[in-house]
């Protein structure tokens, strides 16, 4: 990475200053040509502290430097749509990334922001300049007859379209700010599930509360263009694009909160894996495949839930458990205190190994039924656990292949991620403009 800085004589942007009317945002760096705003720089850098006040300000530079260079090459590579495809809830791109900015902006100029929105009258309603309630034949058109049977909490593309139409909001910003409308769809399309779901169930009150709330996003969208200059918003709203879109990416590299979720390229490097970088693999991290190998442990095995408890009682009281089995249990083990011997692993064991594989050693169960139907009565066991004896999994067997497959694709991956993070360093132009008295 090319990297020139130039100094500049000039009063440093401060994460809650203003842009004075008129004024140029001052620019924190140039990455291929292209500013990247001090102004972003801070907005982003107060969110960091916010949950890590000893992030320092070039960190954050930094990290933002890196996000426009990454999110730019993986939208060439895979596009927009891969990229936010493995969001939790599918809202459309735009929308997303406007909610960020909206909570961004709120979360670093709410003060000054409140404090703007109570001299205007009336506040956030005071905005609306008209209002109309969907009557029952556009709704109709919409979701159907009422009372219908709802099979989905979701629009065709024919009703998105009609609701596209629906007009709920007119309103105007402040300050000879743009007109404009919410409708339906504009509601719909922030949504969950739930919310979805009151939309075509007709909640009127609903559609009409959340259209005051996205008249309320445009306010914020609108007092950020005014107070911070429309290329600064239009910036910080780039580089949470950059952030997101970076995140993704790195996701599918095996990286990020959701490192262990689907990934096609983890998949695909997974499938590749040789016999040879499994067991080179398993030999390296043998820890991650030990497994309890053996059980020695006693059970007592009872005819009703009251005698179990009644037994239960007793074990927990310090009666002695092959004692307690000998005179309680109805299986025919009871005599040698019911005694198990040596319970082995195994890929389907029966009912009752999987239970003393549950506990540890020393460990005594609760009572369990054992299986049955509801109208049968086949009795309750209490184990006990006496010993453990650990080993591992066999390399051959197809649950080592697959753990070890799936870590050697996500090295891989990873290894892939940094050589190209290191190679779009390495080809960027990039010039940092220190501003004099900056923090760092």
């Amino acid at each position: 990475m090319r990297i020139a800085i130039v100094r500049v004589l000039a009063a440093v942007l401060l994460t809650a200053a203003l842009m004075p009317a008129g004024a140029a945002p001052a620019v924190a760096a140039r990455i291929d040509g292209v500013p990247l705003y001090g102004s972003s720089v801070d907005t982003m850098w107060a969110l960091a502290r916010a949950g890590s006040p000893r992030t320092a300000r070039q960190e954050v530079l930094d990290a933002l430097i890196g996000n426009r260079l990454l999110a730019a090459e993986a939208r060439k590579r895979v596009g927009e749509a891969a990229l936010s495809s493995g969001a939790r809830v599918a809202f459309p791109r735009e929308v997303t990334i406007d909610d960020q900015l909206v909570s961004a902006l709120r979360a670093v100029h709410g003060a000054q922001m409140e404090s703007d929105l109570r001299k205007l009258a009336g506040g956030i309603d005071g905005l609306v300049r008209a209002q109309t309630r969907p009557d029952a034949a556009a709704l109709a058109a919409l979701a159907g007859k009422p009372g219908g049977l709802l099979l989905d909490a979701s629009y065709t593309a024919a009703q998105l379209e009609a609701a596209r139409k629906l007009v709920l909001l007119r309103y105007a910003m402040p300050d000879g700010g743009a007109e404009g409308s919410v409708t339906l769809a504009d509601v719909y399309q922030r949504q969950n599930v739930q919310g979805r779901v009151a939309i075509i169930a007709r909640d009127v009150d609903f559609m009409l509360a959340q259209a005051r709330q996205l008249v309320g996003a445009q306010y914020v969208l609108h007092w950020g263009g005014r107070r911070l200059g429309e290329a600064a918003l239009a910036d910080l709203r780039a580089a949470l694009a950059d952030q997101a879109d970076a995140q993704a990416f790195m996701r599918m590299h095996g990286m990020g909160e959701d490192a262990h979720g689907e990934s096609v390229l983890i998949d695909q490097l997974a499938r590749q894996s040789s016999s040879e970088e499994v067991r080179d693999y398993y030999r390296r991290h043998r820890e991650r495949f030990m497994r309890i190998e053996r059980v020695r442990a006693r059970h007592i095995r009872v005819a009703d839930e009251a005698t179990a408890a009644k037994v239960a009682a007793l074990l927990a009281g310090g009666a002695d458990f092959a004692a307690a089995a000998r005179r309680h249990s109805i299986a025919t083990d009871a005599a040698s205190g019911g005694d198990l011997g040596w319970v082995r692993h195994s890929a389907a064991p029966p009912w009752l190994a999987q239970l003393v594989f549950t506990f540890e050693e020393g460990e005594v169960s609760p009572p369990v039924r054992m299986p049955g139907g509801p109208d049968d009565n086949p009795g309750w066991e209490l184990v006990r656990v006496e010993q453990r004896v650990q080993g591992y999994q066999p390399i051959e067997s197809e649950s080592v292949r697959y753990v070890a497959s799936r870590a050697i694709g996500r090295e891989k991956a990873l290894a892939k991620l940094a050589a190209l993070r290191k190679q779009l360093k390495q080809s960027a132009q990039v010039e940092i403009v220190r501003t004099a008295g900056a923090p760092s």
